[in-house]
């Protein structure tokens, strides 16, 4: 979450964690994030860890879409984004008149960045 409030330049927010109201949780789940919240701009991600119990599968079952208006902006966080990860489609003018890339991030997570110009 850290890394994220950085690149998106945010604030973090309402973190609890599984054990804060749970003594009986496994200690290895009682610090897994249940519930943040990270604002930027009028946007808003929120993040949990997984569920306890269940295995967790990286891969390509989602993408995170982020739209926004300031291209300086856009780059700056698709560049972070793409750093330790894997670039899937790079930052280009697109024919629907936005600037759009796709990556994979350094967790595996895959993000699409939308840019109206």
């Amino acid at each position: 979450m850290n890394v994220y409030k950085e690149i998106f330049n945010g604030s973090l927010h309402d973190v609890s964690r599984f054990g804060d109201n749970n003594p009986s949780m496994p200690e290895e789940q009682k610090n897994k994030i249940m519930h943040a919240r990270l604002t930027f701009d009028d946007n808003v991600l929120m993040f949990s860890d997984g569920m306890p119990g269940r295995p967790i599968t990286n891969g390509d079952s989602i993408s995170l879409s982020v739209g926004l208006n300031d291209e300086a902006q856009a780059r700056s966080i698709f560049d972070q984004l793409a750093a330790g990860g894997t670039t899937l489609m790079p930052m280009e003018k697109q024919f629907w008149g936005a600037l759009f890339g796709m990556v994979v991030d350094r967790y595996g997570i895959q993000w699409m960045i939308n840019c109206e110009l």
